[in-house]
């Protein structure tokens, strides 16, 4: 495992979770009128419920890291999926 590039893929993937997942989000809800944001400002999204909840500890906080999160989490997974898929294909399917 090379960890220096596992570090960069987490440093991707944690700051678009930081940074643009949140707005992509927001702007997904307000483009399919999703009645939860259409009545909601950015702003209000921002800090109460996607950074707010970060400043103590309880369920909103946990629910806030998973969407922060959910990006790494995502492709993470992914990752997992595709070097599962590429093991199973190198054992031989019958065995002598």
């Amino acid at each position: 495992m090379n960890l220096s590039k596992e570090l960069w893929y987490a440093l991707l993937f944690v700051t678009i979770g930081f940074t643009i997942w949140p707005l992509i989000i927001y702007y997904i809800g307000l483009t399919i009128e999703m009645n939860f944001f259409t009545t909601m400002p950015l702003r209000t999204w921002a800090e109460d419920i996607v950074y707010g909840p970060l400043g103590e500890w309880s369920a909103r906080s946990f629910w806030s890291l998973l969407i922060l999160f959910f990006p790494y989490l995502f492709f993470c997974s992914i990752r997992k999926l595709i070097n599962l898929s590429h093991k199973t294909e190198e054992r031989p399917l019958i065995h002598n």
